[in-house]
């Protein structure tokens, strides 16, 4: 397993993270214990979470239970937990949340405590202040955010240089070989201010797969059955052009399509950790496999090549553009 600095905190994190959003909803403990097990033995670190998947806070709380001093655990909050009539981003939301994050994951801290999304009901400076207030209780070490735009993250940096908060050093987005929105904004940005980038859905929720094909009926059981915005994707030509071309490269290097999508990711400087996940133990296994290989620069190149028209796509996962307000000066 390869280890790279986790942007400018002192976490020396290994290059991929356990993703458990899968914890509780398709794995019960005793198969969510099963891949923690195996992804510490084969040499990960950090495990990444969130209050809104389903119970896998309290599963990890239970799984790591003497051994969490082993793991840097990140999760996020969103729920309205503290009511209605208080923003997701709040005070009293932000508290509420926090300390049921810490009870159920039976932890002192959280390593890296993230915003979710962004909320456009919350003054910013409220939440930077709250946050920077528990990173001084040393209940959070690292605050950073998921599914935000570049100009909120430097919005947040700017505000926090001006009052002296905590500043964001991370930043969860959406990235893969078909989908490389980041490319355009964030991941300039997020260079420029050295802020870690973890990458989910790295197997693009199953395009990556190798389930897919050109004239076939959509496999039963699969994401795409249920899920509409996949099945927009599986009527796209130029998808299956790129998938075809990978799966070429893939069988080159005696890979499977998402091991060769998961090496293309981790060939890329600027991402910090993809976040691996699943529904089986196996999922995470194949990943593990080719942890030390390395793609070469011309497999690299290529894959740039085919997959560059998924660079000009819509921001995934956001429909918040305008973020959180500003507090009135």
């Amino acid at each position: 397993m390869q280890y790279v600095q986790f942007g400018k905190t002192d976490m020396k994190v290994s290059r991929l993270c356990l993703g458990t959003m899968t914890f509780s909803d398709q794995l019960d403990l005793d198969a969510s214990r099963s891949v923690v097990d195996e992804a510490i033995e084969r040499g990960v670190n950090f495990i990444d979470t969130a209050e809104s998947y389903k119970d896998s806070e309290e599963f990890l709380g239970k799984i790591l239970e003497g051994r969490r001093d082993k793991i840097f655990l990140a999760t996020k909050v969103y729920r309205q937990r503290a009511g209605e009539q208080h923003g997701r981003n709040s005070r009293e939301n932000i508290t509420h949340s926090l300390e049921r994050s810490l009870r159920l994951l039976q932890t002192d801290h959280v390593d890296l405590y993230q915003l979710h999304h962004p909320d456009p009901h919350t003054r910013l400076d409220e939440t930077l202040d709250v946050l920077d207030h528990f990173v001084k209780q040393g209940k959070i070490r690292y605050v950073g955010v998921c599914n935000h735009y570049a100009w909120q993250m430097s919005a947040m940096i700017e505000r926090a240089q001006r009052f002296g908060w905590d500043p964001i050093v991370s930043i969860q987005a959406r990235y893969n070989v078909l989908d490389r929105a980041i490319e355009m904004e964030t991941v300039p940005m997020a260079t420029r201010y050295d802020l870690a980038i973890m990458a989910y859905a790295p197997i693009g929720s199953g395009l990556l797969g190798g389930k897919y094909k050109r004239n076939q009926p959509i496999p039963a059981g699969s994401r795409g059955k249920e899920d509409a915005k996949l099945q927009k994707r599986l009527t796209e030509p130029k998808l299956f052009d790129a998938l075809e071309r990978l799966e070429l490269i893939a069988q080159r290097n005696k890979l499977t399509l998402p091991q060769l999508a998961i090496l293309w990711m981790l060939a890329k400087p600027y991402i910090t950790t993809p976040i691996i996940g699943g529904s089986k133990p196996e999922h995470f296994r194949a990943i593990y496999d080719i942890a030390d290989t390395r793609l070469s620069d011309a497999d690299v190149s290529e894959i740039d090549t085919l997959s560059a028209e998924f660079i000009y796509r819509p921001f995934q996962n956001q429909a918040m553009k305008e973020g959180a307000p500003l507090a009135e000066q």
